[in-house]
């Protein structure tokens, strides 16, 4: 019944989001979220697939959401990303410290993209960051 409630609440609150680029925060938190509980419950083979095929779910979505028409490299670069977390994730079968790896670096890679996003997209940066040519500007790359 919590749990009902629950997913209510949240799938209300992002639809009524008006913003879609704080959706896209919304999401890099929501799959790092979910990779730490699979990282959390890694002994225990059912909670650690279900919350790895969220956190595949989630980076699916992000993946979806990139612009390869508009975005230029930094989109296919992303595009790319995205699809190598989902394919490492998806090889993961609890056998052992390999797995565990697999899931810190993608923790790491998802944080990361997500601090970019939001000193470069939603503005949290008080124009302190000068937006090297090394790393993609998500703004473009990204559908919203």
């Amino acid at each position: 019944m919590y749990d009902k409630g629950l997913k209510n609440y949240q799938r209300n609150a992002v639809s009524t989001l008006q913003d879609p680029q704080k959706i896209v925060k919304l999401l890099f938190e929501a799959a790092i979220k979910e990779l730490a509980l699979a990282r959390n419950h890694f002994e225990e083979p059912r909670p650690r697939g279900v919350h790895l095929g969220k956190a595949i779910a989630i980076v699916g979505e992000l993946q979806a959401g990139v612009n390869l028409k508009e975005g230029g490299e930094a989109a296919e670069f992303l595009y790319g990303l995205y699809g190598a977390i989902i394919r490492e994730l998806s090889k993961i079968n609890g056998g052992g410290e390999k797995d565990r790896e697999v899931i810190d670096r993608s923790i790491r890679y998802l944080s990361e993209l997500k601090k970019i996003w939001v000193e470069q997209v939603l503005g949290r940066n008080n124009g302190t960051s000068a937006g090297s040519s090394a790393q993609p500007s998500p703004q473009t790359a990204v559908a919203g």
